[in-house]
This record gives C-alpha cells, sequence and structure tokens, in this order.
C-alpha cells in the first residue's frame, strides 16, 4: 500500500515475519518489489513495475508488521497509454528514474 503521507510503500501480508524477505530486509536493509502482469492477450501486451530501494521491518499503527520500501530506483514499461496501445512487447523500452 502507497503512503502517500511518508512517501514509502508497506507490504504486508500473512505470516510475513516468517517469510524470507523479511529476514533478507531485516538483514540487510535492501529491498526491490515488483510487479508484472499480461494486460491483453489479444493484442499481446504485458506491463510492469519495479521498485528498488531501502527497506525496513517495522509496524502499521495497528501492530500489523509490514516491510517499509523508501523508493530509490523505479523501473516500469507499459505503462503509459500511448504504450498500452500501439507498443509490441519486444520493443517496449524501460522507463527508468531515481527518486530522492
Amino acid at each position: 500500500m502507497y503512503n502517500a503521507e511518508l512517501g514509502v510503500i508497506d507490504i504486508g501480508g500473512w505470516n510475513l515475519t516468517a517469510s524470507r524477505k523479511y529476514r533478507n530486509v531485516a538483514a540487510n536493509g535492501r529491498v526491490a518489489f515488483v510487479v508484472d502482469d499480461i494486460a491483453s492477450v489479444d493484442p499481446w501486451r504485458v506491463r510492469c513495475l519495479e521498485v528498488r530501494g531501502v527497506g525496513e521491518v517495522t509496524e502499521t499503527a495497528d501492530g500489523t508488521p509490514v516491510i517499509r520500501i523508501h523508493p530509490r530506483r523505479i523501473i516500469s514499461f507499459g505503462l503509459r497509454p500511448a504504450e498500452r496501445r500501439d507498443t509490441v512487447p519486444h520493443d517496449l523500452v524501460p522507463n527508468s528514474r531515481d527518486v530522492g
């Protein structure tokens, strides 16, 4: 979930504290979060979002454990309207940007 007030992404889930991802973030403070999917099969359209950054294990106000991502780099493709409509998947060019 995007936390606009803090400018972070909070990742939760069932039994999160037992996950390898949770332990890795707790140990080294680095994290990557990737979402990719197929928007359409006819025509074939794919899209992807990758967020890399500094991570911390923390809790929400109600005590729920979360991985909190402080984004440092965002990479995406297939999300812009023209890409979704006119570009075949192999011609997509990733959009990369560094975040404050």
